[in-house]
């Protein structure tokens, strides 16, 4: 598939321009900054946005069957969601690292074959990154769970399905909905199931 002709080409914007940085919200996990900026219409503003202290990983971890792992858990800030394993990084952390432990926490599951799927930003206003990857060679063990992730059970879905789930809105979280996708894509780049 090509890319779209581009018609009409746009003026050239003016790039935007830092003059200084206020801190509104400074928590353990969350970091709100409002930046004054001169735009690129050359309008002074502000400009607010989450500064992340880490990024995120997730994995989409594929058995012999062709079928992925997904988590079903109650999240305090939307309900019941359902994505594939992941969460936060720790500080310093590899992000190949933080997906192999999330995917074992939250899982049970180890692999031994890694690709990486690609990288997201979350949020236009956020400086946070999901850091994707696809996961095979799998052997299924315990979860280890933390106390917000209790009741978390994990289910093995046909890829299919879960892509179907990602365009029908049954997955809700944005990095659920691409990474369903992303590997959907790998997989049937190298027909390997």
């Amino acid at each position: 598939m090509s890319a779209p002709t581009v018609t009409r080409q746009p003026a050239v914007p003016k790039p935007w321009q830092h003059h200084d940085r206020e801190t509104l919200l400074d928590t353990s996990s969350y970091l709100i900054q409002r930046d004054t900026v001169t735009q690129p219409d050359g309008s002074d503003d502000f400009f607010e946005f989450h500064q992340a202290s880490v990024d995120g990983a997730l994995t989409v971890a594929v058995d012999d069957q062709g079928r992925i792992a997904m988590v079903r858990y109650r999240s305090y800030v939307h309900g019941e969601v359902l994505t594939p394993p992941g969460g936060k990084l720790d500080p310093g952390e590899d992000p190949l690292e933080g997906a192999r432990r999330e995917l074992k926490e939250e899982s049970g599951i180890t692999a031994v074959t890694w690709s990486p799927l690609g990288r997201i930003a979350l949020m236009a206003k956020s400086t946070a990154h999901l850091h994707m990857f696809l996961a095979r060679d799998l052997t299924v063990g315990e979860q280890e769970l933390t106390g917000t992730e209790t009741g978390m059970t994990l289910e093995w879905w046909p890829l299919k399905e879960a892509v179907a789930a990602a365009m029908d809105g049954r997955l809700l979280l944005s990095g659920a909905v691409v990474s369903v996708l992303m590997a959907a894509q790998a997989v049937g780049a190298t027909g390997r199931a």
